[in-house]
């Protein structure tokens, strides 16, 4: 299960962030650079994943690739967002190639075994500060700006991204956003980067 905060901000209040070291009582340490992402989202020509409300992500930093199938999300007013995850290494999109497993059959089953094909990208630059409490590693926050992209129409975006970790529980995540919260406007976003990028092809199923 994925727990996480999605917030909107302004481009320009990215880098004061960055700068942070603390937030009360939860220490910040920051990755030594930031990381480019090139994500590509897939599904099946008659969008059948998307009908399910379901997304699959075949991601690449460097010479790494991480494949993620992500479930229908459950949003609330403050921005945060849980689902469903599956997430390994790999850069095939086509679930025939996947390992047996959940996440294989899950695919196969809401594609009905179709070919997938690349929907939309989002290129982002993430610089993650690591929160830990009392030395324990609760959340990351996740500063990324960059673009969404629909076929051949583009937006900019900027986005804070708290994702809980396992020994994080609700509560930590709720502290974190508040004290973020002071240090930069703030908007809770219940749409995912996906449906956004999706949203320039008009293809948004509700």
């Amino acid at each position: 299960m994925e727990i996480e905060a999605k917030f909107r901000i302004a481009a320009t209040e990215l880098a004061e962030l960055a700068k942070l070291r603390r937030l009360g009582a939860y220490a910040l340490n920051p990755s030594p650079a930031p990381e480019q992402q090139e994500n590509i989202y897939y599904d099946t020509a008659d969008g059948r994943l998307g009908m399910a409300r379901y997304g699959l992500r075949v991601r690449r930093v460097g010479a790494r690739a991480l494949v993620t199938l992500k479930g229908p999300a459950e949003v609330s007013a403050d921005g945060v967002h849980r689902r469903a995850e599956f997430e390994f290494p790999g850069d095939q999109p086509d679930p025939n190639a996947w390992a047996p497993g959940v996440a294989r059959d899950l695919a196969l089953a809401l594609t009905g075994g179709a070919p997938l094909v690349p929907m939309a990208a989002v290129l982002t630059e993430r610089y993650v500060l690591h929160v830990t409490l009392s030395g324990n590693p609760v959340a990351e926050i996740c500063l990324d700006h960059g673009l969404l992209r629909g076929g051949e129409r583009e937006q900019p975006f900027a986005e804070v991204e708290i994702e809980l970790l396992p020994a994080g529980s609700p509560a930590d995540l709720a502290a974190i956003a508040t004290a973020l919260g002071a240090h930069a406007e703030l908007v809770p976003e219940a749409q995912t980067k996906l449906q956004r990028a999706l949203a320039l092809l008009q293809l948004v199923h509700a």
